[in-house]
């Protein structure tokens, strides 16, 4: 009996590599199984691909690109889980938009690390993740801490409605056009316009392009 037990908990940990780019594949799973307590049980160019193989190769985790050619790494793992829910995931990428990060961090996933990270700190990131645990990386939280910290300030400065005029502002839009997508009058957008100069300390709509920009507000 406790042989049997010794030899279901020693089992190597099943991982699925999804990477688009071949040589990084190939290094991934170098890497990994190099590790010595992980089994590397299916590798795949896409997250069709990679779905196509989850009910036959089960696997405990997940390392997948975050941008992949048509289905995408946060779509695949969400497809992902519709099969085997328990499977956990670590994200890659070398994006650094906050956007895009913000996006992985609702994911639900469980970790997140950059392309560029070093052997061992890819280790450090999967074996947590392997092991129940989050794991995201200092440039990430350093980089949505300062989006987060950006939102506040913006918010704290202009009203809901001053920064949305704002977008279309940076955006290049007239008054009439802007009017037209957010469903006001020109002369409504005139007035929040003239509200956004005023804070802003701009004479002029060139002024508040060039001091929105400089207060990174756009």
């Amino acid at each position: 009996m406790n042989t049997r037990m010794d030899a279901l908990t020693s089992a190597p940990v099943r991982v699925l590599v999804v990477e688009d780019m071949g040589m990084f594949r190939a290094l991934l799973t170098d890497l990994i199984a190099g590790w010595g307590r992980y089994a590397v049980v299916g590798v795949a160019g896409s997250g069709e691909d990679a779905l196509a193989l989850m009910s036959a190769v089960q696997p405990d985790v997940l390392i997948v690109d975050l941008q992949l050619p048509g289905m995408g790494g946060l779509e695949f793992v969400r497809a992902a889980r519709q099969i085997r829910p328990q499977v956990r995931a670590l994200v890659l990428s070398s994006l650094v938009d906050p956007l895009a990060l913000t996006r992985v961090r609702e994911s639900g996933v469980e970790g997140y690390i950059e392309k560029d990270a070093t052997p061992e700190q890819l280790a450090e990131a999967f074996g947590a993740v392997a092991d129940g645990r989050l794991f995201y990386s200092a440039r990430f939280n350093e980089t949505l801490a300062r989006e987060g910290a950006k939102s506040l300030a913006v918010g704290k400065i202009l009203s809901r409605r001053e920064q949305e005029v704002l977008t279309h502002v940076l955006a290049g839009r007239t008054s009439r056009e802007t009017g037209e997508v957010v469903g006001l009058s020109a002369r409504t957008v005139e007035f929040h316009r003239a509200n956004l100069m005023a804070k802003l300390g701009a004479a002029n709509v060139a002024e508040l392009l060039v001091n929105a920009r400089r207060m990174e507000l756009g």
